[in-house]
């Protein structure tokens, strides 16, 4: 009778028979791995919805703004379970995303019987913006080193500190032959010369070593190594093109203008600030210098044929990797899960390209180019050679509109146009 009873219980109250089990859950590796991956961007430490965090037990048990969300006693009406199993997909959390399993639901459900236990000690979240990305670099004191007349600049007073930390001794200095094979390969990419292999043999002195540094950095061959770094940063391509069609379906044929533009502003000292300086924004800083005008080709790169939308995506998300080394892709959809970068956030630096347009401006010595075709669905451009390619503001004007899940069509006007 008494097992009849028990079973009759389990099958028309789960959530009772749930709780029989409630100590088989582990916070850790159960609970704690569904909340970090479903629930922190809303309520982490970065962000913290009705006052709810959840990324201790402790902060659990405390409850948001509206009171305790945990039960033990009757885990079913638990605030917690309720919002994770809500009928209406506007109530139910996450917001975003597969509503949870009913495998994790039960998990959850069983360990908010067994009294929400977490670890003594358990800390929370580290603040993303604490990271030391985000901090305003501090120059520090060298660190004495047992070799002090090595050093012959600051890193390597860093270098022989940790050295003498891990009781490692440096091997001797390279031999002429094979410093001057390395400086050449590393500044130009080519070996030196016989004749300029004999002349540092003669004289190995820092001095010497100076002149030919100074004598590879003024060396054209020095932009063209360089430059290939930076373009596989920049996503530079020759062609983005159909090979056996005579069209293009996005950046554009005259794009190599942006490549020499890298390469001599690497030759001229260009600084690194003003080179991304001018690959945004060149069509303002420098409206009448037609040589500063091919680095927005870094624009016209991330160019799509098919979608605007996807252009001002492309810009946005490449612009972030690029020049502060942040991946802004999730804050498209969401506030970004790790980095302090919200939704928002992600639309008022949209607003900064949204005026864009491509045109294909004359060079002096050539004909007129035809000028740069409208987005087509579907369509394609003829490959067009002559002139320059290069970004304006086309529309001035332009609005950029706040809109949810990453889907243009879900754009809320009621929140207004975004400023950048």
């Amino acid at each position: 009778m008494r097992l009849t009873a028990l079973l009759t219980l389990a099958i028309f109250c789960p959530a009772a028979a749930a709780e029989e089990t409630a100590v088989d859950v582990d916070y850790v590796s159960q609970i704690k791995s569904i909340f970090k991956q479903r629930c922190y961007a809303c309520h982490g430490s970065l962000k913290q919805n009705a006052g709810l965090r959840l990324d201790t037990g402790q902060l659990i048990r405390k409850g948001s703004e509206n009171g305790a969300i945990v039960q033990a006693t009757a885990p079913g009406k638990s605030l917690l379970l309720r919002r994770v199993m809500h009928e209406d997909a506007d109530q139910r959390m996450p917001p975003i995303g597969m509503p949870l399993s009913d495998e994790e639901i039960r998990v959850i459900r069983r360990w908010i019987a067994a009294g929400s236990p977490s670890p003594a000690g358990e800390e929370p979240e580290e603040d993303p913006r604490d990271h030391w990305a985000f901090r305003r670099p501090v120059r520090p004191v060298l660190p004495e080193s047992s070799r002090p007349g090595w050093a012959l600049n600051a890193i390597d007073h860093f270098l022989h500190a940790e050295w003498d930390r891990r009781e490692l001794v440096p091997v001797p200095d390279a031999d002429p032959a094979s410093l001057l094979r390395r400086v050449h390969l590393d500044l130009v990419g080519l070996p030196p010369s016989r004749d300029e292999q004999v002349a540092f043999a003669a004289d190995p002195s820092q001095e010497h070593y100076r002149r030919v540094v100074d004598r590879l950095l003024a060396s054209p061959r020095y932009g063209e190594r360089w430059g290939r770094h930076w373009m596989d940063v920049w996503r530079y391509s020759d062609w983005y093109g159909r090979r056996k069609q005579n069209d293009v379906r996005n950046s554009a044929p005259q794009i190599w203008r942006w490549r020499d533009w890298i390469i001599d502003s690497l030759n001229s000292d260009k600084g690194y600030g003003r080179m991304v300086q001018e690959m945004l924004a060149a069509d303002e800083l420098a409206a009448a210098d037609d040589s500063a005008w091919p680095a927005t080709g870094y624009l016209v790169r991330n160019y799509y044929s098919l979608n605007p939308n996807e252009w001002m995506r492309h810009t946005v998300e490449y612009t972030g990797k690029a020049f502060l080394g942040l991946t802004f892709n999730c804050a498209h959809c969401h506030d970004h899960k790790y980095d302090p970068i919200t939704h928002e956030d992600y639309f008022r630096m949209r607003a900064f390209f949204e005026p864009m347009g491509v045109r294909q401006d004359r060079v002096p010595g050539q004909p007129d180019p035809p000028p740069y075709p409208p987005y087509v669905y579907s369509g394609s451009r003829k490959v067009v050679r002559m002139g320059m390619v290069r970004v304006f503001d086309e529309k001035p004007d332009a609005k950029t509109w706040f809109y949810t899940g990453g889907d243009e069509r879900n754009k809320d006007k009621d929140r207004g146009a975004m400023s950048a």
